[in-house]
């Protein structure tokens, strides 16, 4: 399920990934809903975000070598 993260702007959350921020993230799951932050995403774990309610951009992050990646 797509998460929603704490930012307006694609160019923000990558600049908060960058810079080592940890953000919130949640995921609205009426099945198993979750808070969980930035650090807490595991090794090869992919996490789909986007804002919210405007939904106008879509990005994956994932975990790889220890160190988080934006697509």
């Amino acid at each position: 399920m797509t998460c929603i993260v704490s930012c307006e702007t694609k160019k923000e959350l990558k600049q908060a990934i960058s810079e080592d921020r940890d953000l919130s993230i949640e995921d609205p799951s009426i099945m198993n809903p979750r808070c969980f932050s930035l650090s807490e995403i595991q090794e090869g774990e992919k996490v789909y975000v986007t804002n919210h309610p405007k939904r106008s951009w879509f990005a994956q992050i994932s975990r790889l070598n220890g160190k988080l990646a934006i697509k």
